[in-house]
């Protein structure tokens, strides 16, 4: 995934000619130093910005191999550990998301009482990474109490609407640590209980157990689609020639 970066570059160009060497120190050129130090890093800046979003979007591609109960190795300690942290702030999904989500909800004025000003987009940003952090340590904390997996397994099947089946199917079912299926308990929880949790902060009118659970479903439908991305990863990396 190295190759996918954003390259930033910007050439300072000379408006003057220099007669002679001995301008070579004149105050022109240590201005232009002085310029081109801050340039250089926030172009550095940017490039590895964009390097941690194309790894985020690369983890997003790549997923699993199809279950097979003759290979399967249950996450270790350490292994939850480090996808816990991942989802809540080391990996840059957690802000892309949350600043999607703020933009849909800009978009659509809700809450209407945070209006479409600046000061409702930040509130509504700090809202939704407020409820994705809940999401992501529940849903990783009770995942590994109760010994089920959290990962993603594609389909060994074929055709596109086994897989898709197998998409919705598994968007409620995962595997416990013994290899068999299970509802996925510890994920609809922390799906629903952290929009509930979320609508407790918005205004009076908004009700966790109304409100709250309406948003539960559209993030149950996230969760779907980016299922549907994983299923589909190799075909997609294959029409956007990715090469991760």
């Amino acid at each position: 995934m190295t190759d996918v970066t954003l390259k930033i570059r910007i050439v300072l160009i000379a408006l003057f000619l220099v007669p002679s060497l001995s301008l070579a120190q004149s105050p022109v050129k240590a201005t232009a130093q002085k310029l081109e130090s801050p340039v250089q890093a926030t172009a550095q800046t940017l490039d590895s910005s964009a390097q941690s979003l194309g790894h985020s979007l690369a983890h997003t591609l790549t997923v699993q191999p199809p279950f097979d109960p003759a290979t399967y190795k249950p996450l270790n300690a350490h292994e939850r550990w480090q996808r816990w942290i991942n989802e809540d702030g080391r990996s840059p999904a957690i802000h892309v998301e949350s600043l999607a989500t703020a933009a849909y909800q800009q978009t659509l004025d809700v809450p209407s009482a945070w209006t479409r000003s600046g000061g409702g987009f930040a509130r509504r940003l700090g809202s939704s990474y407020g409820s994705n952090l809940i999401q992501n340590s529940a849903h990783e904390s009770m995942a590994g109490i109760a010994g089920t997996d959290p990962r993603y397994f594609p389909c060994a099947c074929t055709g596109l609407f086994r897989r898709g089946g197998h998409v919705f199917k598994m968007s409620f079912l995962t595997y416990t640590n013994s290899g068999h299926l299970t509802l996925d308990l510890p994920q609809i929880t922390s799906i629903y209980g952290s929009a509930m949790v979320e609508a407790t902060w918005w205004p009076e009118h908004y009700s966790p157990l109304v409100q709250g659970v309406q948003a539960g479903h559209i993030e149950a439908g996230f969760i779907g689609a980016e299922h549907l991305v994983q299923e589909f990863a190799p075909e997609l990396k294959r029409f956007f020639h990715l090469r991760w």
